[in-house]
């Protein structure tokens, strides 16, 4: 299914999507949604038709998602993970979701690398008929620019939800896509670790507006990002 694109555009010309609400982290853990995050994700939800969900990465969004009736699909390179984010869900919630486990791999994003998901396969099939796709991991930040850029150009007629646009890295890149392509609908909402909305409905042809320096900035943070995620992965 598509969202209808009257309702898109209808969602953000709305006052709502520009209010500012509550900032912060969940008291409980910091990487965590936010109650004012969630309850901002189920009212767009709402207020275009949202029936299906694709999440790069599982959590409190995965549970309040399925409680409101929607079907989600995620996807994560934990079975740790997600296992424990679906601990809460009874057979009814777990009846409406698909769980995808794969490893990152190394993609390119523009002239830089970046560790991500190659999306192929059923987990595409489950991504393109996503009404709305929310971008919550990778969780070391170069890397969730890849899966934005990717979901943007894969499902032009979903809304994509970006997570953590408080991290400076995150919003400088979500500003410069914008730039570049000035008929993409995009919306910065003050909520919880801040959300970027975006829709490409509008756009033929996507430039991702990548300067030298950011090249430069990329391939630095690449590095950096192998070695942390390599750490995570290590046992304890």
């Amino acid at each position: 299914m598509s969202l209808s694109t009257s309702k898109i555009h209808q969602l953000f010309s709305d006052d709502y999507i520009r209010e500012q609400f509550e900032e912060g982290d969940y008291e409980d853990a910091i990487a965590a949604l936010p109650d004012a995050s969630l309850e901002f994700l189920l009212e767009i939800c709402r207020r275009v038709g949202v029936t299906t969900v694709f999440e790069f990465g599982s959590g409190r969004s995965t549970k309040a998602l399925l409680q409101a009736g929607v079907s989600v699909a995620s996807l994560e390179d934990s079975d740790y993970w997600m296992q424990k984010s679906l601990t809460e869900c009874g057979p009814d919630l777990l009846a409406r979701h698909r769980s995808f486990v794969r490893p990152l791999r190394c993609q390119s994003l523009g002239l830089f690398p970046v560790m991500d998901w190659d999306v192929r396969g059923d987990v595409e099939d489950a991504l393109l008929t996503a009404d709305l796709v929310l971008v919550d991991s990778p969780y070391f930040t170069p890397f969730r620019e890849s899966t934005l850029w990717s979901s943007l150009q894969r499902c032009p007629q979903a809304l994509i939800v970006l997570d953590d646009t408080r991290i400076p890295t995150l919003q400088r890149f979500s500003q410069r896509l914008a730039f570049a392509n000035p008929d993409m609908l995009h919306q910065q909402v003050k909520v919880g670790h801040g959300f970027g909305v975006f829709s490409s409905c509008n756009c033929r042809r996507l430039q991702l507006g990548h300067s030298f320096k950011d090249v430069l900035s990329g391939w630095r943070r690449y590095f950096m990002g192998r070695r942390f995620y390599a750490s995570l992965r290590q046992p304890t």
